[in-house]
């Protein structure tokens, strides 16, 4: 018996299950933003505040987004779309914690060491380090180039390996089922 797939259906569905957590993102960076204008980075509790919103932001993606990527998988019949889920998944976790790296550093300098941070660096740079730093943190291969060095920024990083180590475990069972539902079928 062979099945079609109906992969505008799958795209529309998918976009419809990730899209609370992407808007999620967007409005807390939004908000950090625009509230952050008004702050001193220079204050100490800045970054505390900024690993708050990780916590919450971890929470969301282990909770809520997990079991909505869970649903979509359910119907997914194909391994091409099982890539798709896990792709942007990773994709949107890697670079939030990016963004949680940059305040970090905005608010403390002194957050990491081995970053690059002359002051003719723009902004897009700057995140485009903490991108990398976040990519390798997340693959958990740790060059050892960048180092985080206060408390704050070593929790984040914490909570990054945290997340990719369920990720990897959820993604790897699933797999693992929809190989097995399709060889069954």
């Amino acid at each position: 018996m062979v099945y079609k797939i109906d992969y505008d259906s799958f795209l529309k569905q998918l976009i419809k299950r990730l899209s609370p957590a992407v808007i999620l993102v967007a409005l807390v960076a939004i908000v950090y933003v625009y509230l952050m204008q008004f702050v001193d980075h220079k204050i100490s509790w800045v970054p505390y505040l900024v690993v708050l919103f990780a916590l919450i932001k971890t929470i969301y993606f282990t909770f809520f987004t997990f079991k909505q990527v869970n649903k979509s998988i359910r119907q997914c019949h194909s391994f091409g779309q099982l890539l798709w889920i896990f792709g942007l998944l990773v994709l949107l976790i890697i670079f939030s914690y990016a963004a949680d790296y940059s305040c970090i550093a905005a608010a403390n300098t002194g957050s990491f060491q081995g970053f690059n941070t002359s002051d003719n660096m723009g902004y897009l740079s700057f995140l485009f380090e903490f991108f990398y730093f976040s990519v390798v943190t997340f693959a958990a291969i740790g060059y050892g180039d960048i180092v985080p060095l206060t408390y704050p920024a070593r929790i984040l990083v914490i909570m990054e390996i945290a997340q990719s180590f369920v990720l990897i475990v959820f993604g790897l069972s699933n797999i693992n089922n929809i190989h097995t539902k399709i060889k069954t079928q």
